[in-house]
């Protein structure tokens, strides 16, 4: 999943550098908070948080590609009465989301597009705390949709929904991500 990684971003970078100035709309910066959980398993939702950039491109006029890279937290917060008694799995993910934006007002956009993500880390807290990662699957591919807005001085709200398409294999059981986001970003 590394070399998939790296291998999308040497791709974006030579697409995207070989004609900067017909193609970058605005390059920015975003984070915000993260309410995930994980189906399949009988957890609720924690406070996390996500942080990175994004490169928005110029399609037609009012569609706009946007490829980007962020550090995301995921995971669940389980209380006394689950299976699994109180615990907080916060699972540590490096995203990489290709959206398609499409505007629907002067100031209102929709997009939607795939995610890829790469765990990089863990931090469970339970009757045990550990940071191994060895019950996971260490990628993970999704689905992002979501609505923005655009606000003065190139500043730009959203709120999206990130759903698992593959499952993270979580103790051998079939469970995918669900994140809810909602994300502040500064373009330049």
């Amino acid at each position: 999943m590394k070399k998939l990684l790296f291998a999308f971003m040497m791709v974006f970078s030579a697409i995207s550098f070989q004609n900067a100035e017909a193609q970058f709309l605005q390059v920015g910066v975003r984070g915000g908070l993260n309410y995930p959980t994980i189906s399949g398993i009988e957890a609720g939702t924690y406070t996390g948080f996500h942080a990175g950039t994004y490169f928005r491109m110029n399609a037609l006029g009012l569609i706009s590609v946007e490829p980007g890279v962020q550090y995301s937290q995921k995971g669940f917060r389980a209380g006394e009465s689950s299976p699994m008694g109180a615990a907080t799995d916060r699972l540590h993910y490096i995203d990489v989301p290709v959206l398609l934006r499409i505007t629907v007002f002067p100031l209102v956009n929709i997009f939607a597009g795939p995610q890829a993500s790469y765990l990089v880390g863990r931090n469970y807290n339970g009757s045990t705390s550990f940071t191994t990662t060895d019950n996971l699957r260490d990628y993970d591919l999704s689905g992002v949709v979501g609505i923005g807005l655009s606000l003065p001085l190139g500043f730009n709200l959203q709120g999206s929904y990130d759903f698992g398409l593959s499952s993270i294999e979580y103790d051998g059981m079939d469970t995918r991500h669900n994140v809810v986001k909602i994300s502040l970003g500064k373009n330049f």
